[in-house]
């Protein structure tokens, strides 16, 4: 569980699992390239295009909701807002950063052109995840609650059990003393008292 909540493992993770899912459903987006364009860095921004656009509703929900399941994993994992949304915002802004970076660098009449679709498909995605992450981190931080309250009252209780009564005030204690600070009453015997350490 402690190399779950290591980042860089769940972003690996998360990955991982979108790209099952994504190739697993065949889900692709296709762009048109010009001519100019080497075949493998077409293969990369294709590639990379799979993970982030979409190009018609069903495409949206497909990819909304492959991105929503794999952002339950760091919100599951840390049931904290700050974590669970940074991290699923790193995985996406990783694949976001290189899809562009990439068509900019090698096709910029394509990115020129589909710029003002990519952008708001993207930002649509990034709000949908940053609004789950958050909502969903709040609701099972409450859920959360009543159970970290119920096992906190537990553990009060158990502590709240007197370790030693003392034979002649009756002043409890919730450890073994050697004499009672009420009455001055020796409690322990010096035997007794050296055997324990």
């Amino acid at each position: 569980m402690t190399l779950l909540k290591n980042k860089v493992v769940l972003i690996i993770i998360q990955f991982l699992i979108l790209s099952l899912m994504i190739y697993g459903f065949n889900h692709s987006y296709q762009i048109t390239f010009s001519i100019t364009t080497p075949i493998e860095q077409q293969i990369i921004i294709q590639y990379l295009a799979n993970y982030v656009i979409f190009d018609d509703i069903d495409g949206m929900i497909f990819i909304g909701l492959i991105w929503i399941i794999i952002s339950l994993l760091p919100i599951l994992i840390f049931f904290d807002i700050k974590k669970a949304y940074s991290t699923n915002l790193s995985t996406f802004f990783f694949l976001n950063f290189f899809f562009y970076v990439f068509l900019f660098n090698n096709d910029k009449d394509v990115f020129d052109i589909h710029f003002p679709t990519l952008i708001t498909n993207t930002l649509l995605l990034g709000f949908t995840i940053v609004v789950v992450s958050v909502g969903l981190s709040i609701v099972l931080k409450y859920l959360k609650k009543p159970w970290e309250m119920k096992k906190q009252e537990k553990f009060s209780q158990d502590n709240g059990k007197s370790l030693m009564v003392c034979p002649q005030c009756g002043t409890e204690f919730q450890s073994i003393p050697m004499f009672c600070y009420n009455c001055n009453t020796k409690l322990v015997n010096g035997d007794d008292a050296n055997s324990e350490f």
